[in-house]
């Protein structure tokens, strides 16, 4: 997911900091050893009390943070006004430390992040860390595996036992860090503040209309028929629904926990409330998410395909909101937490906005969903951000690079470290380790009731390809151009054949499933 930069002030002593820093990090004069195996400079104070990395010798490892990979410009202009710095100055000191360590920033994943990295890695040019989703092509076998790492301490944090430990159980559970065989190939970095994505809705319009905030699928539709009606645009969809797809937000967040958590006894096989990536998989190889075996199936995806039919406007996979919201014409505009901090330094709209957390599904919605709980505060936020370490990349820098990768991951994931990131994000995440502030800016937003779900989901697909086919069929079907049965047939289908390229290629042993 995308997100624009905001400017974040930290005061005059950070800001003096980072000035000085070149962000482009130069190589720090890094000790040769001599004939006798020795260093031929003093070691650091950090290198005395956690070790020489990489036996002392030059190393440079590329590191992309996505959305906190720091910006080049320092300061802001008015042809690049985004500037995001606290991630630089963490890597500055990182360097200090470690003297023969350089960080270079990998900028140029563009918006096609699986075909990017497919072109990396065939030109064995993939940076060595990398933000893609975690465990999402877990079949490429492009990443380290890091369970036995995250077993260890954490070097840079005294507190906990293990690094693990420093996070929140569920985390390992969420296809962002955990593959369907239980290997864990990301580590958490930031969690979304509260839920993933919210609506972003104008006061103006619903207090004409009379509208209260929606928090169900069902009273949702209502009110955005009834604002159609009126002649306002209910919903602006965020960029990427704008297509239709098994991997749509409202699949992801609104309607498909609730329907998953309406068959928890028939995945949640240790009985701990929370969905695995291996109790997904082993639920849909018993066929509990075949449509042809769960009338669920079709009653969820007609949710979806109302909202395609009688809500969206015509032509709104070609329409540009953003303008359409600052003149007031727009009701809710779809889009992540990350669009907070911009909205609320938005100067263009002359109307005081609110946010929504995305209404969902419950018994009131469906008979297939699970009735459910609003507690105030955010329940079990989802990754936002997890960082993998690249195989091909690493592994030709020879022995001890992965342990270089993991002694950064590690000093930014010490909770000093990630508060100077979060708070610098203006409050579009917060950190997903234990004791990280919260930015002030979400305080408010805090105090709103959010639905309290079983960590769980929907199938979308297994693979990229099965995703792919089976949201082709999704659209024909919503579309017109195919009926009921023979959309039925052909989800089944690519879903089947994802889920047997996943095992192949994990080699799961599913005797006794």
């Amino acid at each position: 997911m995308s997100k624009s930069r905001r400017l974040f002030s930290f005061g005059k002593l950070l800001l003096t900091v980072v000035l000085g820093i070149s962000m482009i990090l130069a190589t720090t004069a890094c000790g040769e050893k001599q004939g006798d195996g020795k260093l031929n400079r003093e070691l650091t104070e950090a290198e005395k009390k956690y070790g020489v990395l990489y036996d002392g010798k030059p190393i440079t490892i590329r590191v992309d943070l996505n959305n906190y990979t720091p910006t080049v410009n320092t300061e802001a202009t008015e042809e690049d006004p985004d500037v995001f710095l606290s991630s630089g100055v963490i890597a500055e000191e990182f360097t200090k430390m470690f003297p023969n360590v350089t960080i270079e920033w990998e900028r140029t994943k563009g918006s096609d992040w699986p075909y990017w990295m497919t072109t990396q890695v065939a030109a064995d040019a993939a940076p060595d860390i990398v933000f893609l989703h975690g465990a999402q092509h877990a079949d490429r076998g492009w990443f380290y595996r890091l369970n036995e790492l995250l077993d260890e301490k954490n070097v840079f944090v005294d507190k906990y036992d293990s690094w693990k430990a420093m996070f929140p159980d569920y985390v390992w559970d969420s296809y962002m860090t955990t593959d369907a065989a239980g290997n864990i190939l990301a580590v958490p970095y930031t969690l979304y503040a509260g839920t993933a994505t919210a609506y972003y809705y104008n006061k103006s319009i619903f207090k004409e209309l009379n509208i209260t905030p929606p928090t169900e699928w069902n009273d949702f539709i209502s009110i955005c028929k009834k604002i159609n009606k009126a002649g306002y645009i209910s919903v602006a969809p965020w960029s990427a629904n704008k297509t239709i797809s098994t991997d749509v937000w409202d699949i992801q967040f609104s309607l498909g926990p609730s329907y998953a958590s309406k068959i928890i006894d028939v995945w949640d096989l240790d009985k701990n409330g929370s969905m695995s990536q291996n109790e997904l998989l082993r639920a849909a190889y018993k066929g509990e998410f075949y449509a042809k075996n769960n009338k669920a199936v079709l009653d969820m995806y007609s949710k979806v395909k109302e909202k395609y039919t009688d809500v969206l406007q015509t032509g709104a996979a070609s329409t540009d909101y953003e303008a359409l919201w600052n003149q007031g014409k727009v009701a809710m505009m779809e889009d992540g937490l990350w669009r907070y901090p911009t909205e609320l330094s938005n100067t263009k709209r002359d109307f005081e906005f609110g946010i929504i957390p995305v209404p969902v599904a419950t018994g009131q919605t469906s008979q297939y969903a699970a009735d459910v709980e609003y507690g105030k505060g955010p329940y079990q936020p989802p990754i936002c951000t997890s960082l993998n370490i690249v195989k091909s990349a690493v592994d030709k820098k020879g022995e001890g690079a992965k342990e270089v990768c993991a002694r950064y991951l590690q000093w930014i994931t010490k909770p000093e470290n990630l508060d100077m990131v979060v708070l610098e994000s203006h409050g579009d995440g917060i950190g997903a380790v234990y004791g990280t502030q919260i930015p002030p800016e979400l305080n408010e937003w805090f105090q709103s009731s959010f639905p309290k779900i079983s960590n769980c989901q929907w199938v979308t697909g297994f693979t990229n390809d099965s995703q792919r086919k089976m949201s082709k069929q999704l659209e024909m079907w919503i579309r017109g151009m195919i009926d009921d049965q023979t959309f039925m047939e052909g989800y089944d289908a690519e879903l089947k054949s994802g889920m047997e390229t996943l095992i192949k290629a994990l080699n799961i042993d599913t005797a006794g499933w």
